[in-house]
């Protein structure tokens, strides 16, 4: 392909545009498109698509990164794993032929490390390509490259002596406007960047069309015997164990039936994982009836392990409330029971490819769970459980993203309890505070949103609450100014202001007036204290407030004001 390093220069200056310094929002999929199509241009017009379904990995990166657009949620984090774990499945499987685990994890860690030990030769090719391709003369070339040098030495020399000397910085306004520090730093991104970039195109052209051939691991046919023999008989008595004491609720008078029945459910799904690596091993090892018959029984059992890790999870989240975590269990549990049915396919036929099958039930399992919100879910089901008066902590509704917060607002004027209201309008008025007003590359829809909703509310939640003005007189020029204190800090908050409107400008000495401005924040009592004194501390008048804040936020108040000269 030529110009390659051309249209991936043009890729990273999209990047610093799109992505550096801003939210991710829209401007995920406005950067993960044109990566698309300039990495099938790429593989294309070097013949490297040897696997046209490997290709297909394009459809769960635009989902993935189009949910940035949609969603405000955890899977935002996770997808930054994810999203770069998928180019490099592409890469592999449209580059390669089938193959086996430890293969895939090789080729993973070539795709990702590989490209470092290319740095070197992208900077020399880079600079070979640009040297030959802009047409100039050589004296031009050297006028050029001194420019390039003399600019920034000149900028930030410049911007030194701005800093140095006030009366020399009137001369060049707009430099003190520059973020050198932020310039550097979106430059040092960009040349990364652009390096890995092309270094990963080495590695896609060189390394991952290799023709070797996956080497076979060699399992030990008896030891594989024994192992599901074992195991199944132990699965067996486990078996018998759940359904007389989990699922028939008969155990020794001894044990408590809700704890019992509340615990062992991550244990029992990592069994379940492990169930599935030994029938893969099993398999490896021989491919007598008896090894598919332990197979087959090892699948029953895991069947209803996965059954009972389902079901002690569901009570346990009756119990205790519902989590990311716990919500993940089921994902995987289910995940689980979708990637028997092509292993039993495995067991049965001579030849089988599992691991496509698996990756490819991975990776539509994680797709479609990003089709949701899954922190409104969470947040559902738990304002459900509190609904049916159960007790919950403000944590499991509480997780700084955007997704629930209209959920939360609806279920903020149902509460009852003033202690868990105040929790919650603390998190919405702190989260509220950290929303800020985005541009369209960050655009988020539920961001957008949660903000609309909170900004009606009036600002944090304000429709509730009311707001005390304290209007004083004020004259800075005789040398007396207003102090305030709280004994009780964090039932209101108060903005001080000033009021000299009514002063006319070409008279000295006028007076004015100080503005103290309270919001209530939380039920409780406080006292405010407002204290005219002098600079030499010399006390001339005292207000007191008392104020107390019901569990509708309004403020009732009574004040005394003393002279103290």
């Amino acid at each position: 392909m030529k110009n390659v390093f051309f249209y991936t220069l043009l890729l990273v200056i999209l990047n610093s545009i799109l992505i550096v310094n801003q939210k991710l929002g829209l401007n995920v999929i406005l950067f993960t498109l044109p990566l698309l199509i300039f990495l099938f241009n790429y593989l294309k017009l070097n013949k490297l698509i040897k696997n046209k379904k490997g290709l297909l990995f394009f459809i769960p990166i635009i989902v993935l990164s189009s949910t940035y657009f949609i969603y405000d949620n955890i899977f935002n984090e996770f997808n930054l794993i994810a999203i770069p774990v998928l180019y490099a499945l592409m890469f592999i499987f449209t580059i390669g032929k089938p193959m086996q685990l430890i293969s895939l994890l090789k080729r993973m860690i070539l795709v990702f490390l590989k490209p470092f030990e290319y740095c070197e030769a992208v900077v020399k090719s880079s600079l070979k390509y640009f040297d030959s391709n802009i047409r100039m003369s050589t004296d031009i070339k050297k006028k050029v490259k001194s420019i390039l040098i003399i600019i920034p030495v000149v900028v930030i020399i410049i911007w030194l002596l701005c800093s140095a000397d006030e009366m020399f910085a009137k001369l060049f306004v707009w430099i003190k406007d520059i973020s050198f520090a932020s310039l550097i730093k979106r430059l040092i991104i960009m040349i990364i960047l652009y390096i890995y970039l092309n270094a990963s195109l080495f590695v896609a052209l060189n390394d991952l069309k290799s023709k070797e051939e996956d080497s076979k691991v060699k399992i030990d046919a008896f030891t594989m015997k024994v192992l599901t023999t074992i195991l199944n008989i132990t699965y067996l008595v486990f078996v018998i164990i759940q359904i007389k004491s989990l699922f028939l609720h008969s155990v020794d008078s001894n044990i408590n039936y809700a704890q019992y029945a509340r615990s062992g459910f991550f244990q029992l799904m990592i069994i379940s994982v492990i169930n599935l690596i030994i029938i893969i091993c099993t398999k490896k090892s021989g491919k007598s009836n008896y090894n598919k018959l332990m197979s087959i029984i090892m699948i029953l059992f895991t069947l209803v392990i996965i059954a009972s890790s389902f079901y002690r999870m569901n009570l346990y989240e009756q119990a205790y409330g519902y989590t990311l975590l716990r919500l993940g269990v089921y994902v995987t549990l289910v995940t689980e029971v979708i990637l028997l049915i092509p292993t039993v396919f495995y067991i049965l036929k001579e030849k089988i490819n599992i691991l496509n099958y698996y990756i490819v039930i991975i990776t539509t399992v994680y797709t479609f769970i990003n089709l949701f919100s899954v922190d409104t879910i969470i947040a559902k089901r738990n304002i459900d459980r509190y609904n049916k008066k159960a007790d919950i902590d403000i944590e499991y509704l509480s997780n700084y993203y955007s997704d629930n917060i209209p959920l939360l607002l609806d279920f903020r004027e149902n509460i009852k309890e003033v202690e868990f209201k105040t929790d919650l309008d603390s998190y919405i008025n702190d989260y509220y505070d950290d929303l800020t007003k985005e541009n369209i590359l960050e655009y988020n829809i539920s961001r957008k949103r949660a903000y609309k909703l909170l900004k009606e509310k009036n600002n944090h939640l304000n429709t509730n609450k009311t707001v005390l003005k304290i209007k004083l007189d004020d004259n800075s020029s005789t040398g007396y100014y207003w102090k305030y204190s709280l004994t009780n800090k964090g039932i209101v908050e108060i903005e001080d202001t000033y009021d000299y409107s009514d002063c006319p400008s070409d008279i000295v000495g006028c007076g004015g007036y100080r503005i103290f401005t309270v919001k209530s924040l939380k039920p409780g009592t406080t006292k405010l204290e407002l204290t005219y004194l002098s600079h030499d501390d010399l006390l001339d008048k005292k207000v007191i407030y008392d104020i107390y804040v019901d569990d509708n936020y309004i403020i009732h108040e009574n004040h005394e004001e003393m002279l103290l000269k």
